[in-house]
């Protein structure tokens, strides 16, 4: 992903309505954001692989959007395909790939946080990812590889003090049937980090245990 795509990005403060799907889809060009997003995917962009939410037909989903075009919005993790003509909006969210720890305030515990981890969570296995937001401070995402969908997850109430780390997991109403779970939970997590591990517990709607997430 090149300076260029970022800045188009800024450009639509990472919300693209229905209308401007429908201009971009059409060809109709209003503004120069929609005019530099256009071109992008008509030089034929393969991958977008931003993190996207995507609202449609009264619902939403969140994913990975690799591709659009006049048909269809393509997400992946977990794999989409929605017809243009239901998509009500799309968000572009921040992720591990948005910042770098220069580029927001973050203090000193926080940014050794910061990264790309493999996480174990009882026999369950994914990916964590902690990572600076624009806003100051730090967000994470978790996705699994061998539970539910493998979509990503985002965790919430993270706080840092010192080498210690909490936030919570949860989900409630479709979303939780959009990453794989029969009933709505929430869990808690705790954890240490020591070089490039953090070791923790979580507790939990029935249920609790050990995690373990190295870099």
């Amino acid at each position: 992903m090149d300076a260029e795509w970022e800045k188009g990005i800024l450009a639509l403060e990472k919300i693209i309505t229905n209308n401007d799907l429908k201009k971009i889809s059409l060809g109709i060009l209003v503004a120069a954001p929609l005019f530099f997003l256009l071109g992008y995917f008509v030089r034929g962009c393969s991958s977008v692989n931003r993190q996207a939410k995507v609202t449609y037909s009264g619902s939403f989903t969140e994913g990975t959007l690799v591709s659009l075009n006049s048909k269809n919005v393509i997400l992946q993790d977990p794999d989409f395909s929605i017809p243009l003509e239901t998509v009500e909006k799309i968000e572009f969210l921040e992720d591990a790939q948005s910042l770098n720890p220069n580029q927001v305030p973050l203090s000193d515990s926080e940014k050794s946080f910061v990264g790309t981890y493999k996480i174990q969570i009882g026999t369950h296995k994914g990916v964590l990812s902690i990572f600076p937001r624009k806003t100051g401070g730090i967000a994470a995402t978790l996705r699994f590889t061998n539970w539910g969908k493998g979509s990503n997850e985002t965790l919430t109430g993270i706080r840092v003090t010192g080498k210690s780390i909490r936030f919570v997991r949860s989900c409630a109403g479709v979303r939780c049937s959009e990453i794989g779970s029969n009933v709505p939970f929430t869990q808690t997590y705790t954890g240490d980090l020591d070089g490039k591990k953090i070791q923790g517990a979580y507790q939990g709607t029935n249920s609790s245990g050990r995690w373990l997430a190295e870099r």
